[in-house]
């Protein structure tokens, strides 16, 4: 099983929705769409994991999740991921709120001191609207217009199953933030 940790800003939905159909972008330009499903902030990326893993990763995060108050932060910008000059895809950035950045520290801590790998790069929060299909090589993406920062309420860690063929996420854990 491919397994990740993230946030589905539902609260969001309907304004990251608006914006992607105002977007103005180049009808040739190759992006395949995020369906709204599948939007979500990772937190960390697992891996492949088999199915037996499953409770210990939720025994590992879920005492963090629990001790952690539900937060706000805003997705603040498009931008072309990882760089305007090597683009796979266009996102929408995720302000880096200290609660935030602590919880996917601590929960990164966590699950590595419990034998899991995760990935070591420096953490940086974003939401995927699309992925650009094709030879990546020939695409130069156009300048991104400023947008006006879209408030999301992130208040349950789910620990989602990364079904690749069928490109979709399967929520197989939801955890609560603290009340």
């Amino acid at each position: 099983m491919r397994l990740f940790l993230g946030f589905a800003p539902e609260n969001a939905e309907r304004a990251v929705y608006s914006l992607c159909d105002r977007l103005e972008l180049p009808d040739e330009l190759p992006l395949r769409w995020v369906p709204p499903e599948n939007w979500h902030i990772t937190v960390v990326f697992l891996g492949d994991l088999p199915e037996r893993a499953l409770g210990r990763v939720v025994d590992t995060v879920a005492p963090i999740v629990s001790d952690c108050p539900p937060m706000e932060v805003a997705l603040q910008g498009l931008e072309w991921f990882p760089s305007a000059m090597k683009p796979r895809m266009l996102t929408l950035g995720v302000e880096t709120a200290p609660a935030l950045m602590s919880l996917q520290a601590e929960v990164a801590g966590a699950l590595r001191r419990a034998g899991f790998h995760s990935e070591q790069r420096a953490y940086r929060p974003h939401l995927t609207l699309a992925r650009l299909k094709g030879s990546r090589k020939l695409v130069a993406p156009p300048a991104l217009l400023p947008i006006t920062p879209i408030p999301a309420q992130l208040d349950e860690l789910v620990l989602f199953e990364s079904q690749v063929r069928e490109r979709r996420y399967i929520p197989l854990q939801r955890m609560e933030l603290a009340a």
